[in-house]
């Protein structure tokens, strides 16, 4: 499709869908929140993995590609504040996929789905010509009051990035896009192990995205899975303002350095316009940043204060080490664009 792009042609097919009084929050947030005539929220959410897309089975295991479709599904949860409960998972196989390969796919999202405390409770199959697909739908619950979506930030909250940028990007570089085993070979093993799994099997941060709802403070929430500068503008665009970012404070993940340096790439760009990373993006309030910083670190995630939020006319800024202020442009990963960084 040459346009419009993804986001453009979400809003265009979800514009006045019809609603319900149970929904609380439908189309446009990590998921959607529904009443269900308690103090829960059911929270909601859909994700497909495309081969060729999303995966490169030479490149990961099965057990990753399972891994990673449920993951990406838990990461949205997370972004809610959400605590995942079920997943549902619908396959879309071409012929030259074996019961036996997808008996290892399903030992990958079986795993995770242990890990989290998730049961697989359905799905569906169907035969395609086209790649191999699988679609998660996964629900869990979150309570009222308690729930963060995308559009709580204001001006002047802090912008507290939860996790590191850039590996995921990394290792479609060094693993897909060019693979030369020059440059790999100036990489340490651990380094180019990092940046592979990043890619291929990334850890949702549901136990810190719940720890962080909870501690009232979060004004609103993200994961950044388009890449940091996409999502900061989408965050931006549901709350009604601008932001700046400090250059010298974006947590660029030491592999994905180490990777920019092998491949004569830009470290900063892979980190703002990559995505994959499953990282957490939070406005927070000024009062409740002492508490957020102790919810994230408690559970053993890095947490470092970015930027923040500013008036809406201001648009998106980088903060330069020197001071200066330049324009951020809001790009990243677009399933119907092309991305270049």
């Amino acid at each position: 499709m040459s346009s419009p792009g993804e986001f453009e042609l979400i809003a265009r097919l979800t514009a006045g869908l019809e609603a319900r009084p149970d929904v609380a929050l439908g189309a446009g947030d990590d998921a959607a929140l529904l009443r269900l005539g308690s103090e829960w929220l059911l929270a909601a959410t859909v994700d497909a993995q495309v081969e060729g897309i999303h995966f490169v089975r030479g490149v990961a295991t099965p057990k990753d590609i399972g891994h990673k479709a449920l993951a990406v599904n838990l990461s949205d949860l997370a972004a809610m504040g959400a605590e995942p409960l079920w997943a549902l998972v619908s396959l879309l196989l071409p012929a030259d996929v074996s019961a036996a390969y997808l008996e290892r796919v399903y030992g990958g999202m079986r795993a995770l789905a242990r890990d989290y405390g998730v049961a697989i409770v359905g799905g569906n199959i169907a035969a395609t010509s086209g790649p191999l697909t699988l679609d998660v739908t996964a629900l869990g619950r979150v309570e009222r009051g308690v729930a963060v979506t995308r559009a709580g930030g204001r001006v002047g909250d802090m912008l507290l990035a939860v996790g590191t940028l850039g590996a995921a990007a990394s290792g479609l570089l060094a693993l897909v896009g060019d693979s030369d085993p020059a440059k790999q070979a100036q990489l340490a093993p651990d380094m180019l192990d990092n940046v592979r799994t990043a890619l291929v099997a990334p850890t949702p941060l549901v136990a810190t995205g719940r720890a962080l709802a909870l501690t009232g403070g979060i004004g609103a929430m993200l994961d950044v899975s388009d890449g940091l500068a996409a999502d900061l503008a989408h965050l931006c665009a549901a709350s009604g303002t601008g932001a700046v970012l400090d250059v010298a404070h974006i947590p660029v993940a030491r592999a994905a350095a180490a990777v920019a340096r092998a491949y004569g790439r830009d470290p900063l760009a892979l980190a703002l316009y990559g995505g994959e990373d499953y990282a957490l993006l939070c406005a927070v309030r000024p009062a409740g940043l002492a508490a957020a910083l102790e919810a994230a670190r408690a559970g053993g995630d890095e947490a470092q204060v970015i930027g923040e939020l500013t008036a809406p006319a201001e648009g998106l800024r980088l903060r330069q080490p020197d001071g200066r202020l330049e324009p951020l442009e809001p790009r990243g990963w677009d399933h119907l664009r092309t991305l270049g960084c």
